[in-house]
């Protein structure tokens, strides 16, 4: 019964690797020490400390003054290399999503020389050990690029082999009955070409969890940007431990704790009165944009090995949609005057013209051209079917010249909320993270194309979202090249898009329609319809 239990706890932890193995990622550092001649020098001890927490690596050259140690985590490294003789050499090294490994050739001077060598100075190195290829910004470059909006997919477009627009039209269907739903309400979804693949054929992780929306194949989860430690986008020749994505591999990880305690906070500001107004409208639209938050990470009570993060960023947006002018029925033609129209075809059918005859008291034929039928362009309203009637309620009045509408008084609004905390425990050698993410959104927009298309108002439309993600990692360190990672995460994105605004829409009766049983008396309401300038 023991050994059944011993190789059933066995069985199970290697299940567990297996099924984390794709999403983790390995960093780790090799290179060989010589001295000034290039004599290989072995048994030199060599040391890693990650800048800030963590418990140092150690290793040692072997006989050909080779050495290589796998690191429990991205980050910076302060990299320490003593040998009996020789000064003592220092150097930082950095490894990221970008560079998961690092190469030194380090050369030792004898000890008569009496100095240190220490390397500070930012230098380019060579990738000699992967050959997948991509680009990462760090987070000082991140939040150096003015990015309306704040998304990082947006940074997406900046790197080699990415097409920078999408082609699928705002607010478009994409699967049959299933409108988009854009991250944080109406942000970049990542919807890129990279590589020329198609749009949708991306993948998009956050500190190695999987947040791709399962519809329209988009990140469902948008980290705010103060909180972003690194950022980089793989265009091909990734490593197999990324999957399902012929696309590109999109790779986010999140700022961590330090010893020392740090923060930010910010106020991003648009309003009308640095718009100007559009030239073909008579006034300008309304827009009032805040996004504001901040961050806020350290050590509590001092801890040498538990660290915290936070960040929130809310985002409140009021914009005014400028319709443009809109050719719609002119006031005599709203009341039946059709005089300056040429009415052109017939009465088409027995049925049309017995219900035309009932209702203008006169004999209408099949046949007849509707001239005939109604003199001087004339429809008296009697001849009006009741949905008619109710329909033509539905669409705006002239208001500039004779039988144009324009409007910019109709507003988009938003309300974002999201934020996310990162703890990080360090106990002998192995490292717990915790990360937990939170978004949730208020949309109304008030020509909802998602929903079937309104170009006039009236037909407004409220979307709700709610995104969230959860991680746990645990990193353990066995030796200079052994280390464990057990991964879980935890990903929800639900979103009820293009609800008409005030709940259930008229009902058909109430409209004229008769003889017509609606299936779902929740989806009743007016009617789709598209004329030549405008939809309802």
């Amino acid at each position: 019964m023991k050994y059944c239990r011993a190789f059933f706890l066995y069985l199970l932890s290697f299940c567990l690797f297996a099924l984390t193995a794709n999403a983790a990622e390995t960093f780790s550092a090799s290179g060989v020490v010589h001295d000034a001649t290039g004599a290989m020098i072995p048994g030199a001890a060599v040391i890693f400390r990650e800048s800030g927490a963590g418990t140092p690596v150690s290793t040692q050259t072997d006989e050909q003054g080779a050495f290589h140690v796998t690191l429990p985590a991205a980050g910076t490294y302060q990299v320490e290399i003593r040998a009996i003789g020789f000064v003592a050499y220092r150097d930082s090294v950095a490894v990221s999503a970008d560079a998961p490994s690092a190469t030194l050739d380090v050369v030792l001077t004898i000890a008569g020389n009496i100095q240190t060598v220490e390397v500070t100075a930012d230098a380019l190195a060579a990738e000699t050990t992967s050959t997948q290829l991509g680009e990462s910004l760090g987070n000082r470059k991140i939040e150096a690029v003015p990015l309306n909006g704040r998304s990082f997919t947006d940074l997406m477009a900046v790197q080699p082999g990415i097409v920078p627009q999408n082609t699928a039209q705002p607010g478009a269907v994409i699967m049959t009955g299933v409108a988009s739903t854009p991250p944080s309400g109406d942000a970049n979804p990542g919807n890129l070409s990279i590589s020329g693949q198609r749009e949708s054929s991306n993948g998009f992780r956050v500190n190695g969890s999987d947040v791709e929306e399962d519809v329209n194949m988009g990140t469902s989860i948008l980290p705010n940007l103060d909180a972003i430690d690194s950022f980089k986008v793989l265009t091909s020749n990734f490593d197999a431990e990324y999957g399902n994505s012929s696309g590109g591999q999109v790779l986010v990880v999140t700022k961590a704790g330090t010893a020392k305690t740090h923060g930010s906070a910010f106020e991003f500001l648009r309003n009308t009165a640095f718009d100007a107004r559009n030239y073909f409208s008579a006034d300008r639209a309304a827009y009032r944009q805040n996004q504001f938050g901040g961050t806020l990470g350290g050590a509590p009570l001092h801890s040498k090995n538990f660290f915290l993060f936070g960040d929130y960023q809310g985002t409140r947006l009021t914009a005014g949609v400028d319709t443009g002018n809109i050719s719609v029925p002119s006031t005599a033609e709203r009341g039946g005057d059709f005089s300056q129209s040429a009415l052109t075809g017939a009465v088409s059918g027995d049925s049309l013209a017995a219900l035309l005859t009932a209702r203008l008291g006169r004999t209408v034929t099949a046949g007849e051209s509707y001239a005939d039928v109604f003199p001087n362009g004339q429809i008296p309203p009697s001849a009006w079917s009741a949905p008619a009637r109710s329909l033509l309620s539905n669409v705006p009045k002239p208001n500039v010249g004779n039988a144009l509408f324009a409007t910019s008084a109709e507003t988009e609004t938003l309300a974002d909320n999201k934020g996310a905390l990162r703890a990080d425990w360090t106990r002998g050698k192995g490292t717990l993270t915790a990360y937990y993410f939170l978004d949730d959104y208020s949309l109304d927009n008030p020509y909802p194309t998602a929903t079937g298309g309104a170009s006039v108002p009236g037909f407004d439309a409220t979307s709700n979202g709610h995104a969230q993600l959860a991680t746990l990692t645990h990193v353990a360190t066995f030796g200079a090249s052994t280390l464990n990672e057990v991964h879980l995460s935890y990903m929800r994105n639900a979103n009820a898009a293009g609800q008409p605004h005030g709940g259930v829409g008229p009902s058909l009766a109430s409209q004229g329609f008769s003889n017509i049983v609606a299936l779902k008396p929740s989806t009743e309401g007016v009617a789709n319809v598209a004329f030549n300038d405008f939809t309802m």
